[in-house]
């Protein structure tokens, strides 16, 4: 019986048997392998920040693909910056997914110049804000018209509304400063930032001068920036020629702005 069970027909078989499931293990080993590689995952990389072409190559490393599918007009941000990414930083994906970008743009829209002539500078920088249109200068000039724009210029050229400019630009305002040559009270600017102080500053008609900033040792500390300082001094009772400009000094360091009522002077920004 046990001669027959191990004769040598049945080894024969036996070892053939075992050879075919040893075969198939792996078979099964290096299909598996090569599935599970091909379902392989990746963590998507952070790349806000980062410029177009480095975005790019940190995801070609990962096996990944870039894609811009949109752009955006940032002035704060330098052009093909990434600002926004999809799927979010430290996503799981499978290799070869493509990673739809947005980026800041390279060049600034253009804007047309609204119909500001002949309108009061209250009413004209309010037109210019909605189109992000910055004002460098206010250039007073005799005229009838008091306290209304009678010109538009840029680097000394004169431009007129409907013209096209790019949107974030700076223009200078012609401002009718009537026959009787008026100084206008320099206003309280503590507490406020440059473009808050500028902004009042040009209400009433008057230019900012010098803005030396105290204490900033970085970017942050310039933004968090606040006037501290201004001459002419408000408190001194002091009035300047319609046109005129007022020096501000800013610090980050808020203990170092007089005491004033804050919301009543940002009252005029609102």
């Amino acid at each position: 019986m046990l001669k027959a069970i191990f004769s040598k027909r049945f080894v024969m078989h036996l070892i053939l048997g075992l050879l075919l499931s040893v075969a198939a293990i792996a078979g099964a080993y290096f299909f598996l392998l090569g599935y599970t590689r091909q379902e392989a995952v990746v963590e998507v990389p952070k790349l806000e920040r980062f410029d177009l072409f480095e975005a790019e190559t940190a995801l070609k490393s990962l096996n990944l693909e870039g894609v811009v599918v949109d752009s955006l007009y940032l002035p704060e941000k330098r052009g093909g910056e990434i600002v926004d990414q999809t799927p979010a930083a430290g996503s799981n994906v499978k290799e070869h997914r493509k990673i739809y970008l947005t980026i800041a743009r390279y060049n600034a829209p253009m804007v047309r110049i609204p119909d500001i002539l002949d309108q009061t500078l209250a009413l004209a920088l309010a037109k210019l804000e909605s189109y992000d249109i910055k004002i460098d200068e206010l250039i007073s000039r005799s005229s009838e018209c008091t306290d209304c724009v009678i010109g538009i210029e840029m680097n000394g050229k004169p431009l007129k509304p409907g013209d096209a400019i790019n949107k974030g630009a700076s223009i200078d305002l012609v401002v009718g400063e009537g026959a009787t040559g008026e100084r206008i009270p320099v206003p309280v600017l503590y507490g406020l930032s440059l473009d808050e102080a500028q902004t009042l500053l040009n209400l009433d008609g008057l230019n900012l001068g010098a803005t030396p900033y105290l204490d900033c040792e970085n970017a942050e500390d310039s933004a968090n920036a606040r006037v501290f300082k201004q001459t002419p001094d408000p408190d001194a009772g002091e009035r300047v020629p319609r046109g005129g400009s007022v020096d501000v000094y800013l610090s980050a360091d808020l203990e170092k702005i007089p005491p004033v009522n804050l919301d009543s002077i940002k009252s005029r920004l609102r």
